[in-house]
């Protein structure tokens, strides 16, 4: 994925190693938190050549803006397990193809890598399952409406800073995830995969 927010996330990341590498380590942070945040979806979007209406390329890449609401429970310094709920803002489009969107549930296990006092970098293992939707543009030839629930798997990366024992800014990086060949196929599309990058910030009770 080539969005801006991802270059700005591996940035983050670098940032945070470099700034704690003097401090002193960090307390286990066990215990149930929240967060939410907003950040940006991309979904790579490949069509059939016979979907590609004239001057128009047959893969891209389309942002949009998303949101993330969750939930955990952090069992020591190192892993945690907790469930999130993704949307985008707005439908992703097409012209002359038509409009997609997604949204999805997930569950994630972090293992976390305490680095100094305030900073963690964290790597996810996430499941869930997927709403799909598209819906073609006026007069687009051979495409249907489609919708679909879907299973989904991801890896993902991650960073957190604490600013106190309750508050922290968190960045995600989650990896793709896939539209199932039967709803491609209505899309009239070979891939139709969408990854996200987002900033929350997170409440530890």
């Amino acid at each position: 994925m080539q969005h801006p927010l991802f270059a700005i996330g591996a940035a983050v990341l670098a940032l945070s190693l470099s700034t704690a590498a003097c401090a002193q380590s960090a307390g286990d942070r066990e215990g149930a938190y929240v967060f939410g945040g907003v950040g940006a979806a991309t979904t790579q979007w490949e069509a059939k050549r016979s979907a590609v209406p004239v001057g128009q390329k047959r893969s891209e890449d389309k942002s949009s803006t998303s949101y993330v609401l969750g939930g955990g429970y952090r069992f020591n310094r190192y892993f945690a397990l907790e469930g999130s709920y993704h949307d985008l803002f707005g439908d992703v489009s097409r012209r002359g193809i038509g409009n997609f969107d997604t949204k999805s549930l997930q569950l994630s296990a972090l293992g976390i890598l305490p680095i100094g006092d305030r900073f963690e970098l964290f790597g996810k293992v996430s499941v869930g399952r997927s709403r799909n939707e598209f819906t073609p543009a006026k007069g687009a030839p051979g495409l249907s409406k489609a919708s679909e629930n879907v299973n989904i798997a991801s890896l993902g990366v991650g960073a957190n800073y604490h600013f106190n024992d309750h508050f922290a800014l968190r960045l995600d990086i989650d990896g793709l995830t896939k539209a199932s060949n039967s709803f491609r196929r209505k899309a009239g599309a070979d891939d139709i995969k969408t990854g996200e990058a987002t900033l929350s910030l997170a409440y530890r009770f």
